[in-house]
């Protein structure tokens, strides 16, 4: 009986080795070779010229700030293409929206105001008594975000049936739509386009979407997983170097835009650090949260990072993770 039972297992156990050796041959063998292999990505030209916000991106070092650090949990740390240092997503987010809305408003196509406004009580400003509102002046010009603000524009004004097309009647102050109530709707729109198992939160989902337009145009690829073990270990970038230092030159022109218009609607301080948007972030400016002077005293320039700060920050609040 126990010679019978010593074969029994030995025979089990072979075979559990074979059918081990096959499993992990399935995850380590690589993927077949694809019949025609894709150009090389520098040989693509990209046609289409870039947004504000794929410039942010794509040079992060001049608008957000990089590190050389270890990058955080999934969904708070990105990665600089040209560099490869890491990105915090959350100032990259805010930087993302604060360039196309002020280059708009430098293009005349977008107005902004500042109105008063009961508390909303919702941190981290629970006692701001003001808000800003942005109104389109003109249609808007074309990119990842600023497609989703046409639409949430757009989807905003027929909830409040406000008569649409040429000669269309409308009463201009019911144009002004909140910002906060307006990057809500962005992020819905972007939200669209974005399978919920791929959502990583506010910040994380709004830089990729601006990652998924500039893969779609060539100026990055999607390297393929060769084993089941490299797709557990996440997506891969390949940069297309070239075509994205030919746009170096339209980044130092937003770049210039967003220092002036810092110089002409920022604070004092905001003024004198104007040069160096990657400089340590002042949005969460409490002082001005709970200014009770003259609103047509405050910065602009203030105002307006302070308030895409706090809408990102209370989105975020709101989501099942929470935090920061």
């Amino acid at each position: 009986m126990a010679i019978a039972i010593a074969v029994v297992l030995a025979i089990a156990g072979a075979g559990l080795l074979w059918y081990g050796q096959r499993i992990w041959r399935t995850l380590t063998r690589g993927a077949a070779p694809a019949a025609e292999p894709e150009p090389e990505l520098d040989e693509i030209t990209p046609a289409a010229p870039l947004g504000p916000d794929q410039l942010v991106f794509l040079f992060p070092e001049r608008f957000v700030g990089t590190s050389e650090g270890a990058g955080g949990a999934a969904g708070t740390t990105g990665t600089a293409p040209l560099t490869e240092e890491s990105v915090d997503l959350r100032d990259q987010a805010n930087r993302l929206i604060y360039a196309v809305l002020v280059d708009q408003h430098q293009r005349s196509r977008l107005e902004f105001r500042l109105v008063e406004r009961a508390p909303s009580m919702m941190p981290p400003f629970p006692h701001k008594a003001w808000a800003l509102e942005v109104r389109r002046a003109d249609a808007l010009s074309s990119s990842p975000l600023l497609d989703c603000l046409n639409v949430a524009f757009s989807v905003l004004y027929s909830k409040r049936q406000i008569p649409a097309g040429p000669g269309a009647e409308q009463e201009p102050e019911q144009l002004w739509v909140s910002l906060d109530e307006l990057i809500e709707q962005v992020l819905k729109v972007a939200r669209a386009e974005i399978s919920f198992w791929k959502r990583q939160g506010v910040y994380a989902d709004l830089c990729n979407y601006v990652e998924e337009a500039l893969i779609a145009a060539g100026y990055m690829r999607e390297l393929p997983h060769g084993t089941w073990l490299e797709r557990l270990r996440g997506r891969k970038l390949q940069v297309n170097r070239r075509a994205i230092e030919q746009r170096r030159s339209d980044a130092e022109d937003l770049h210039r835009s967003l220092v002036e218009f810092r110089r002409t609607h920022g604070s004092e301080r905001t003024r004198e650090m104007a040069e160096d948007l990657t400089s340590p972030s002042q949005e969460a400016d409490s002082e001005l949260a709970t200014d009770s002077g003259p609103l047509d005293e405050l910065p602009l320039d203030d105002a307006l990072r302070l308030s895409i700060y706090e809408t990102l920050q209370s989105l975020r609040q709101l989501e099942p993770s929470g935090g920061a």
